[in-house]
């Protein structure tokens, strides 16, 4: 019995140094663990994305009275009012071509200056037009065969506009003009030695007509030739 109460005094304080070894770890490693999060950099914020750009929208159709850009064919045809005569006009780097046609036996060349959107054009015998033109149409006044006409003629594109051909058939001179409208339509004169006559329909795939039995070929008119 006087040997047990030294060995219960000695794991007594065993154990006791076991405990306040194990709490002094413990507060050693909470106090790393405080130290290390003090230091550490804060956390970066969440990276907003730029708003994407805003889009640009299309420019506005430009105003009907706008004239066709520099270096591009612009051709305008129609019918004239309270008529069945046709005019078709050209227009390409400041330069116009027109022409005026019933389909029977008047018509009329004329050529002239179109700059700023006006149309001045004249030609023989006493064919002359005057008016304005933008991107899709061109309007104005037509005076041929001693009659004026008013026009309101809308841009069109190929095949329709204004086409010319001469040739020499059986020792006749011919010089013929034809108008093929939007809908298909031809309109043409065909001066053969000067006698003007309705001018027969142009074949557009070969680009040629039949004139008094002999063939003539054909080509949209240029304003500058």
């Amino acid at each position: 019995m006087s040997h047990r109460g030294p060995l219960l005094t000695l794991l007594s304080g065993t154990v006791v140094a076991a405990v306040l070894m194990v709490g002094s770890s413990q507060a050693t490693t909470k106090s790393a663990d405080s130290s290390n999060a003090a230091q550490a950099p804060p956390a970066a914020a969440p990276s907003q994305s730029s708003p994407a750009p805003s889009t640009i929208p299309p420019s506005a159709n430009p105003s009907p009275s706008t004239p066709a850009a520099t270096g591009r064919k612009a051709v305008f045809a129609g019918r004239v009012e309270n008529g069945k005569a046709t005019v078709a006009i050209s227009v390409k780097d400041g330069q116009a071509v027109a022409y005026f046609c019933d389909g029977d036996r008047t018509e009329a060349w004329m050529r002239g200056p179109a700059t700023g959107g006006d149309l001045d054009l004249k030609g023989a015998p006493g064919g002359t037009l005057t008016g304005t033109y933008g991107r899709n149409k061109a309007a104005g006044t037509v005076t041929a065969g001693g009659q004026q006409f008013k026009f309101d003629a809308p841009l069109v594109t190929s095949p329709s506009g204004v086409y010319r051909g001469t040739a020499t058939i059986q020792g006749a001179r011919v010089v013929a003009g034809w108008i093929v409208l939007p809908d298909g339509t031809q309109v043409g004169v065909a001066a053969v030695d000067g006698v003007p006559e309705p001018a027969p329909p142009i074949d557009l795939d070969s680009k040629t007509a039949t004139v008094d039995g002999g063939t003539v070929a054909v080509k949209e008119a240029e304003p500058a030739s």
